[in-house]
């Protein structure tokens, strides 16, 4: 079964029906999905500012980060769910466009930086220059995936 075949097995299950036939359900999920972004977004951003000293110094790092990493894994399970209820609803929509696997790959990246920046900061003194490069670029990592998922509507499935 090839990816297309996939999608079309998918789009006739009985959840990817549900969520169709529904007028309000796919944007009350795209709702919740984009409100748990802008949290997690916001979490990572506090994370990578405070690791580069700008903001919210009255918290150690380990504290800030420990918390931070606590309310990411949370907001990436939200988003798994909601994602998956997404792609289940569009399958022709999602599952063959280059714009969510680059969506995806990125993803994958950012949570291990991001993570890694969480954990690292129980053992660090003063971030090393290192740190500093992964603190810089979690942000923008995070906001070309925001460009990626609203680019999903409008380029071309293959």
């Amino acid at each position: 079964m090839n990816i297309h075949e996939f999608g079309d097995w998918l789009a006739t299950t009985d959840l990817s029906q549900a969520i169709q036939s529904r007028l309000w359900s796919i944007a009350a999920i795209q709702s919740v999905h984009i409100l748990s972004l802008a949290l997690l977004f916001t979490s990572a951003l506090l994370l990578s500012l405070r690791f580069a000293g700008l903001g919210l110094t009255a918290e150690p790092l380990a504290q800030l980060a420990a918390r931070s990493a606590r309310r990411i894994w949370l907001l990436l399970v939200v988003l798994a769910l909601t994602g998956a209820l997404l792609i289940t609803a569009e399958p022709g929509r999602t599952i063959t466009n280059p714009a969510f696997y680059l969506k995806m790959c990125m993803l994958a990246v950012v949570i291990m930086l991001t993570l890694w920046l969480a954990s690292s900061a129980k053992r660090v003194e003063k971030p090393t220059g290192v740190q500093l490069a992964i603190a810089a670029l979690a942000p923008l990592l995070w906001i070309a995936i925001i460009f990626a998922g609203r680019f999903i509507a409008y380029t071309v499935s293959n």
